[in-house]
């Protein structure tokens, strides 16, 4: 039985903002698999240097496996997932198995200006896969879509509590 939400968004830094003001308001544990991840890797950059790129990766994979793992066996739970994540299908089942997956969905023009106004560099290519391959997988694979694109995070809140009742409602849950 799923008792868990967890979010998804080409943007991670919004939706882990969203999920966790979310999981305040339906007073549920709130979880962010990247912050899991970072305190079971250490320091993922001196992870990568040090046992190379291919090994490097491959240990942060089955580390995030593992993380993701442990996460899928809580309960009452507002997870946080950073889109690369959902990648593997492993990660997706299990986290499928016991999470409504919500898909916090944004504009190219949003994830741009948020992007920006933190201070990360944009790189268009990346971008436009973003928004022709990913968006489409996300859509696809959640059991609810909120298009986010024009919403700061409280006015994402509000409509995704009227979103997650409508699909409650519809689907008798």
């Amino acid at each position: 039985m799923k008792t868990d939400i967890a979010f998804i968004c080409l943007l991670p830094n919004y939706s882990k903002n969203v999920s966790k003001l979310l999981g305040e308001k339906l007073d549920m544990f709130f979880v962010n698999v990247e912050e899991m991840l970072e305190f079971d890797l250490g320091d993922v950059e001196h992870i990568l240097s040090v046992l190379g790129s291919k090994d490097g990766k491959k240990y942060m994979r089955e580390t995030e496996t593992k993380v993701i793992k442990n996460i899928a066996s809580f309960d009452n739970t507002i997870i946080s997932i950073n889109p690369m994540t959902m990648f593997s299908n492993r990660n997706f089942d299990r986290i499928s198995k016991t999470s409504y997956i919500i898909y916090l969905q944004i504009s190219p023009k949003f994830f741009k200006t948020r992007a920006e106004l933190s201070g990360d560099d944009i790189d268009e290519k990346i971008l436009n896969i973003a928004f022709t391959e990913r968006d489409k997988i996300y859509v696809d694979s959640s059991d609810i879509v909120v298009n986010c694109s024009t919403l700061k995070e409280k006015k994402a809140v509000k409509k995704l509590l009227s979103a997650i009742n409508k699909f409650f409602k519809h689907n008798k849950l």
